[in-house]
C-alpha cells in the first residue's frame, strides 16, 4: 500500500478538472432533466427565427416534463430485480456471516443492499453515470453515500474502481466564519486526507488525516458503461437523449397550441341591453349592466365574438341564426401527437432493440414487445452492471468488517419474464395446437405461472407443483377420454383437480412432490372402483 506524497497530491490538484469533466457534468444535467424532470423549464431554449421570448415563456409555463416517458421506457429494468434464479455466496461463516448479513439487510435508509441499489442508486446510474457510490465510515460501521460528479474535483479510474479521488474544495471555517483558505479532500488506497490551500502553499491537516480501513479507494463509479472516447462513464439512456430533446420540444409546442388555441370561441348576435334600452346610459350615467355598450352582455366580452344582426337581405348571415361556437382546427395537434408516438416507438427500439405493440384482437391485453430476445439481451447487460456493483459493495463492507475477507459471489436471476401472462398463454395455446413437444409446453406453462405470480411466491410454488403432479397436464378431460390409455390413468386425470383444489396451501407448500403424489394415490383408492370411466 503506497500512499501519495503531499507533492504528488499538490500536482494532481494543480492539474484541475480532467478534460472530460465539463462534458460529464453537462450530460448529468441533460439526463437529470429528462429522467427526473429537474429544471425542465430552464432546459428549454428559444427556437431561433421561429419564436420570441414571450412565446418561449408561455411554452415553459405550459410544458410537461419527460419524467413519465423515461419511467415507462425504463419499466422493463424492474425485471432485473424480480427475475427468478440467482444466488449469493459470502465466503465467511459462523458469527461473521451473521454480522455481514445483518449489515447487508439494513444497509441504509432502512433498505437491504439490493433494494438500496434498485430504489436509490439506479437513478444515479441513469442520471449521474460518472458520479460515485462512496463509502463513508466511523470506528464501528460503514455506509454508502452518493457523490455527484458536480461534487468531484478529479479522479483516476480503473474500470469502475479508483486509484484516487479528490473532492471539490470547501472554504475553511474558523470560529464559524468562512475564510479564503480552501480544503480539498483526497482519498487513495492508504489514507483519507484533508489538504489545506493557503495561497500557493499546501499542507496536510494532521487532525483530519485517517488511515483508509479498506485498503482501496472505497468508491465505485455509478455506471459500468464507458463513452465512445473512452474518457468517462455514461448512462445507458444517453443513446436516446437527442430523441428525448425532440420529444420535449414537440410536446411543449403541442401544449402551447392547446393552451392558446384549444378552447372553442363563443359567438352570438348582439341584442340590446334591457336595462338602458340600448342607449348605454341611465339618467346620464354609464349603464353598469352593459358597461355603456348598449348591448346585453352575459359573458366577458373577451370570451365572445359579438356580431351585429344582419339588416338587409344582402348581408351575410351565419348559421345557426342566433349563436354558435368557432372550434379551432385539430389537425396540427393530431400531427404532433403522432410525432410524439413515433418518437416514443423509436426510443423503445433504440433502447431495447424491439418495439412494443398491442394485440389488436384483444382490447384488454397490455402492450408487449414484438421481439423479446433483444430485450432479454439488454436486460442481461443491466443485470451484469448491478451484479458487479453489488459484489463490489459487499466486498468493501466485508473488508471493512473483517479485514481478511475472501470476497463474495453474487449472481442475479436471469429469467426476466418480459412478456405478460396473456402473451405467454397465447404462445402456449398456439404451441399446444401446433403439436409442440411436451418439453416445450412444460417450459411455456412454467413461464406463464412465473409471469402471473411474479410477486406471489407462494402461489407460484403451488402452481409449479401442480404442473408436476397433474397427469397429462397438457390434455383436457375430454381429450383423455379419446386416448388409448388405461382406465386408471383416465380416473387419475378426472379426479386430480377435485383432489388438488381441496388441499390447503399449507399442505401443498409443506409437502414435496413425492409426498403429494402419495397423498393423491391414497385419495384415488378411496373412490369406488367402477368399470365406467367418468
Amino acid at each position: 500500500m503506497i500512499a501519495k506524497t503531499l507533492d504528488e497530491i499538490v500536482l494532481l490538484i494543480k492539474k484541475g478538472h480532467p478534460k472530460w469533466y465539463d462534458n460529464a457534468v453537462e450530460e448529468h444535467k441533460r439526463l437529470n432533466t429528462h429522467i427526473n424532470g429537474h429544471d425542465t423549464a430552464d432546459y428549454l431554449t428559444q427556437i431561433d427565427n421561429i419564436e420570441n421570448k414571450e412565446q418561449l415563456a408561455l411554452r415553459k409555463k405550459a410544458l410537461t416534463t419527460n419524467r413519465h416517458l423515461f419511467a415507462n421506457l425504463g419499466r422493463p429494468i424492474d425485471k432485473v430485480f424480480s427475475a427468478n434464479g440467482g444466488s449469493n455466496i459470502y465466503n465467511v461463516d459462523g458469527d461473521k456471516l451473521v454480522r455481514l448479513r445483518k449489515s447487508l439487510n439494513n444497509l441504509r435508509h432502512g433498505k437491504s443492499i439490493r433494494n438500496w441499489i434498485k430504489d436509490i442508486q439506479s437513478n444515479k446510474y441513469y442520471t449521474d453515470p460518472a458520479g460515485l457510490v462512496f463509502f463513508e465510515w466511523n470506528t464501528i460501521k460503514t455506509w454508502p453515500t452518493l457523490k455527484s460528479i458536480k461534487s468531484i474535483y478529479s479522479y483516476e479510474s480503473d474500470g469502475r474502481t479508483l486509484e484516487y479521488v479528490i473532492f471539490n474544495p470547501t472554504k475553511l471555517v474558523v470560529d464559524g466564519k468562512e475564510t479564503d483558505k480552501k480544503v480539498y479532500r483526497f482519498v487513495d488506497n492508504a489514507f483519507d486526507y484533508s489538504i489545506l490551500q493557503e495561497g500557493e502553499a499546501y499542507s496536510i491537516i494532521e487532525d483530519e488525516k485517517y488511515i483508509n480501513p479498506f485498503g482501496t479507494v472505497p468508491a465505485i463509479i455509478n455506471s459500468d458503461k464507458i463513452n465512445y472516447k473512452l474518457e468517462y462513464s455514461e448512462s445507458p439512456f444517453e443513446v436516446i437523449i437527442s430523441l428525448a430533446d425532440h420529444y420535449l420540444r414537440t410536446g411543449s409546442i403541442k401544449n402551447l397550441n392547446e393552451f392558446l388555441h384549444g378552447y372553442p370561441v363563443f359567438w352570438r348576435y348582439l341584442t340590446s341591453c334591457k336595462t338602458c334600452k340600448g342607449t348605454g346610459y341611465i339618467e346620464g350615467k354609464t349603464c353598469q349592466h352593459c358597461l355603456g355598450s348598449g348591448y346585453n352582455l352575459k359573458k366577458d366580452v373577451t370570451d365572445i365574438i359579438q356580431l351585429e344582426v344582419p339588416e338587409k337581405d344582402t348581408d351575410i348571415k351565419i348559421a345557426p341564426d342566433v349563436a354558435g361556437y368557432v372550434t379551432p382546427p385539430v389537425e396540427s395537434l393530431v400531427e404532433m401527437r403522432t410525432e410524439m408516438d413515433w418518437l416514443t416507438s423509436l426510443m423503445e427500439l433504440t433502447l431495447w432493440g424491439s418495439k412494443m405493440a398491442k394485440d389488436a384482437s384483444n382490447t384488454t391485453a397490455t402492450a408487449a414487445f414484438l421481439n423479446v430476445q433483444p430485450v432479454n439481451d439488454r436486460l442481461n447487460d443491466f443485470a451484469d452492471a448491478y451484479e458487479d456493483l453489488e459484489k463490489k459493495m459487499v466486498d468493501l463492507i466485508g473488508t471493512f468488517l473483517f479485514k481478511k475477507y475472501d470476497g463474495a459471489s453474487i449472481h442475479y436471476g436471469r429469467r426476466f419474464l418480459v412478456e405478460s401472462p396473456d402473451v405467454i398463454w397465447k404462445k402456449y395455446q398456439e404451441a399446444k395446437t401446433g403439436g409442440a413437444p411436451k418439453i416445450t409446453l412444460d417450459y411455456l406453462l412454467i413461464q406463464y405461472f412465473q409471469s402471473e405470480y411474479s410477486n406471489d411466491l407462494q402461489r407460484l410454488s403451488i402452481s409449479q407443483k401442480g404442473i408436476r403432479l397433474e397427469p397429462f397436464v397438457h390434455k383436457t378431460d375430454e381429450e383423455i377420454q379419446k386416448l388409448d390409455v388405461t382406465k386408471e390413468d383416465k380416473k387419475a386425470k378426472y379426479y386430480f383437480n377435485e383432489w388438488f383444489k381441496n388441499l390447503t396451501e399449507e399442505e401443498i407448500l409443506t409437502n414435496d412432490v413425492k409426498q403429494l403424489n402419495a397423498l393423491f394415490d391414497s385419495y384415488l383408492q378411496t373412490k369406488i372402483i367402477s368399470n365406467e370411466i367418468p
